[in-house]
């Protein structure tokens, strides 16, 4: 990786030698600026002149191992994607049904609880196609995001039409703290933030909703905190608890070494889970599908049978069991591929 010092340093030699009664009066510091851009561009022209090359390449290798990890995991990608298409297709069709219905009644619980499930069908998706192409580090971590917003869905539909109203505008909570955010750092991003005209209408309506819901509304979960009195602060921990989550709170950390980074996070990833090594991991891995499908199936699961206990028929019951044994099915059968490969 010296290559680029060692011309430099030739350079340098070759101007001394030339003259040599000017050695020490060398603007080494003026050299090195002049051959920098020089050097950038020709590396870059032969990355252009290879770009093709090395895609092909590249592309067909990452094409061949995710040929390889679906072969090995075909069963039980194949029941989480069945998962993922009932529940779709599920809230689908519950929407549909019930959609009149709650908009005639301006349910706002019933459109917040449809909109959680459909963010939660996407983030499943997104998890699979994570999994499939062998980043199941990245799955778990994705998989954080659908067990709040599982959760959150649940918490909702828990307590009704004050909590669904007081989340619903926190809206405006949340694009103020991020106007003010924006503002503050526009010229170091060299992005404009909103003129002083939007800010202060945005905070007009963000005074008046502090002065209705008070002081504690101002925080990231302040649309909770009605339920929690006795909480100086209200976090995600306490909604989790609330709708008997907790459980999950080891697994949501993990996930979540993930998401920050931290000095765990630096070894023990999934992807290596099956080796000994010490490898720095920067690509694609067949390993450690187990946990984050598993969870994801459990997720995807609690909050479609929350979907369809707003509106508890026959039909819903039913379709909530068969969600159950799939889940189940999903967490056994890729414990099952693990162990045997």
């Amino acid at each position: 990786m010296d290559t680029f010092n060692k011309i430099l340093l030739e350079h340098i030699d070759s101007l001394a030698n030339e003259k040599p009664e000017l050695a020490d009066n060398i603007d080494v510091e003026k050299i090195i600026n002049n051959l920098i851009p020089k050097m950038a561009a020709s590396v870059k022209k032969s990355f252009i002149d290879s770009t093709n090359t090395m895609l092909r390449e590249h592309r067909s290798l990452s094409e061949d191992f995710v040929a390889r990890n679906i072969s090995r995991w075909a069963e039980a990608f194949d029941l989480l994607e069945t998962l993922i298409v009932i529940c779709t297709e599920s809230g689908e069709e519950f929407n549909s049904t019930y959609r009149p219905q709650a908009v005639s009644e301006d349910d706002l619980v019933f459109d917040l609880v449809v909109r959680h499930h459909a963010r939660a069908c996407h983030i499943a998706n997104e998890i699979l196609c994570l999994l499939k192409n062998g980043f199941a580090d990245a799955a778990h971590a994705r998989w954080r995001a659908l067990h709040e917003v599982a959760a959150t869905a649940m918490f909702i539909a828990k307590h009704g039409k004050e909590c669904a109203e007081r989340f619903y505008h926190h809206e405006v909570v949340d694009s103020y703290n991020g106007m003010i955010e924006h503002k503050k750092y526009e010229h170091r991003l060299q992005e404009k933030g909103p003129t002083e005209e939007e800010l202060a209408e945005c905070k007009v309506q963000f005074d008046q909703l502090i002065i209705k819901y008070g002081k504690k509304y101002a925080d990231n979960y302040g649309w909770a905190s009605f339920i929690f009195p006795n909480h100086t602060k209200v976090g995600f921990g306490a909604i989790e608890k609330d709708v008997q989550l907790e459980h999950m709170r080891p697994y949501y950390k993990w996930a979540s070494q993930n998401v920050h980074t931290g000095s765990k996070a630096m070894r023990n990833r999934l992807g290596l889970c099956e080796t000994e090594e010490d490898i720095l991991l920067v690509g694609q891995s067949n390993s450690g599908m187990t946990d984050p499908a598993h969870a994801t199936a459990i997720s995807l699961m609690q909050i479609t049978v929350a979907l369809l206990s707003l509106k508890p028929t026959i039909d819903h019951v039913v379709i909530s069991e068969i969600i159950k044994d799939y889940s189940d099915e999903i967490g056994n059968t890729f414990l099952k591929i693990d162990k045997t490969n």
